[in-house]
């Protein structure tokens, strides 16, 4: 009887053991897009950046048959976001356009200076190679100078602190997928600006699952004038030295500047990085700008 009974408690147990193994595991809790925006935000703001940076910005676009390239040499102030660059691009420095003189001689070793130069309708650019389109987690607003004399000046001044606190939220943030590759975990988020659209920009973005830092995003417009901000923009990213910064942008329609041309295949890369405890050299040195480059907003 004893025997009976010890074998129909372990047939119970068996069952019992069976039934909780082929019970399905409870469904994880959706992701919260928010969140991973937090900390995507929260994980910008630990990057260390150095007190300048040089580099150069360069701009590449067909306008018509022939490609225009215009390299741009920059300085950036990262504790005061400030951004200089010269007035004039390497290429036109290097090949200057005639001065009309009516007076037309043909010298063959200057002949160069007499070809018609590509029509280049973006003009001087000014952009900080740290822009975060709203990704930082304290509102930055950056300042161009039109001198290399009001750059240093710039740099005397007290740092002015971004504004720290809980932020409003900027955006309804959704996310779209959890991608899995070689590389890990990414997450694709849409974001749909709650006000402000020209100023809150970001439209999708691509997070690390692992370190939260972005990968790529799409943003409605870059710069702060059109048609530059009229067409979607791709930027992708890139980790230097434990800090975060654009890498390159692409813009994902033709960019018409009407009579001037319609550009297409127009990206602006940042390269040559050189973080530097001063901004030294004559380039910075004696530069200077008398217009209003594009900049950022």
């Amino acid at each position: 009887m004893h025997a009976r009974r010890t074998s129909s408690a372990l047939i119970l147990a068996a069952v019992v053991l069976c039934s909780v193994a082929a019970s399905p595991a409870p469904e994880a809790s959706p992701l919260d897009a928010d969140a991973i925006f937090a900390k995507t935000r929260a994980a910008w703001g630990q990057g260390t950046y150095p007190r300048y940076a040089t580099y150069a910005t360069i701009v590449e676009f067909r306008n018509g048959p022939k490609p225009v390239r215009r390299t741009w040499d920059t300085v950036e102030d990262f504790r005061h976001a400030t951004v200089f660059s010269h007035k004039f691009s390497r290429e036109e420095t290097a090949n200057p356009p005639p001065a009309p003189t009516g007076i037309n001689i043909a010298i063959p070793f200057l002949s160069h200076l007499n070809e018609v130069q590509p029509v280049d309708p973006v003009g001087h650019v000014a952009f900080a190679v740290d822009q975060d389109y709203g990704l930082a987690p304290a509102e930055r607003h950056l300042i161009v100078a039109t001198s290399a004399t009001d750059f240093s000046a710039t740099s005397r001044k007290l740092p002015v602190i971004g504004r720290t606190g809980t932020r409003a939220r900027d955006y309804d943030v959704k996310l779209v997928e959890t991608l899995q590759d070689e590389g890990g975990t990414e997450y694709h988020l849409a974001l749909t600006p709650l006000r402000d659209p020209q100023r809150y920009r970001l439209r999708e973005l691509w997070v690390d699952g692992v370190t939260y830092l972005p990968h790529r995003a799409v943003v409605a417009g870059i710069g702060n004038r059109a048609p530059l901000t009229s067409v979607p923009w791709r930027i992708e990213f890139r980790q230097v030295q434990g800090a975060t910064y654009v890498a390159r942008e692409t813009a994902l329609h033709a960019v018409d500047y009407g009579a001037a041309g319609t550009l297409a295949s127009l990206t602006v890369t940042f390269g040559e990085f050189e973080a530097t405890p001063l901004p030294t050299g004559w380039k910075f040195a004696f530069g200077m700008s008398d217009d209003r480059p594009n900049a950022d907003p």
